[in-house]
């Protein structure tokens, strides 16, 4: 069980989830949301409710993004299932969207995307948790993934689109990135870190940690 200190409590969401200031951000601010009931666990797909409270706090917040890293090969780095709010935009959002219409663009890794025509001030939580279904599913299928399990993922929610990124590990060599690493925002606590992504190279790490494209 996670019982978030009391002082970062910003407020309680649909009673479902509490929305917090994360003690240990990259950025400021950086929230947290996180499930109220304590059984439910990271590596478990999303659902309605999760859904629900980042279309909340991406309509409060507009110029936040939601991320949601699904279990240890996602990047997660705690079992309690929590989401979370960054501040925009992603960094390689614009160059994934526009990637998928020019050739001349290369991503490392695989990805699904979703544009929500309607925006994210009118969809539903139903409507994306329906869309989030159907690329999981796809997501599975690329992976060979059999387990009841939800295969490992990263989700992005962010200017009216849904990003699903397949991942086959957390970290390769010392290398490790989140959802926000995928697209652009490598997280590292010093300069060791730093190395080891610039040794590697940084595009061979994210195809080593998703799924390489074809």
């Amino acid at each position: 069980m996670f019982c978030p200190d009391e002082r970062l409590i910003v407020t309680q969401l649909n009673n479902t989830h509490d929305l917090a200031l994360n003690l240990f951000c990259v950025d400021r601010p950086q929230l947290l949301m996180l499930t109220l009931d304590s059984y439910k666990r990271q590596h478990e797909a999303l659902d309605v409710d999760d859904l629900e409270v980042m279309l909340q706090v991406l309509r409060k917040f507009p110029g936040m993004y939601a991320i949601f890293n699904c279990g240890e090969r996602g990047g997660c780095s705690r079992v309690h299932k929590h989401l979370q709010g960054l501040k925009g935009p992603p960094y390689a959002f614009d160059y994934l969207i526009s990637a998928l219409n020019d050739p001349e663009k290369k991503v490392p890794f695989q990805y699904f995307l979703h544009h929500f025509s309607e925006g994210f001030e009118t969809t539903t939580a139903k409507d994306v948790l329906s869309i989030y279904t159907t690329l999981l599913t796809q997501c599975r299928s690329l992976m060979n993934f059999e387990e009841k399990d939800a295969p490992p993922h990263n989700v992005i929610m962010w200017a009216d689109h849904l990003i699903i990124v397949p991942r086959r590990a957390g970290c390769t060599e010392g290398a490790s990135a989140n959802a926000g690493g995928m697209l652009g925002s490598v997280w590292v606590t010093g300069q060791a870190h730093i190395d080891e992504w610039l040794r590697i190279g940084c595009a061979n790490v994210l195809r080593e940690l998703g799924v390489p494209s074809q």
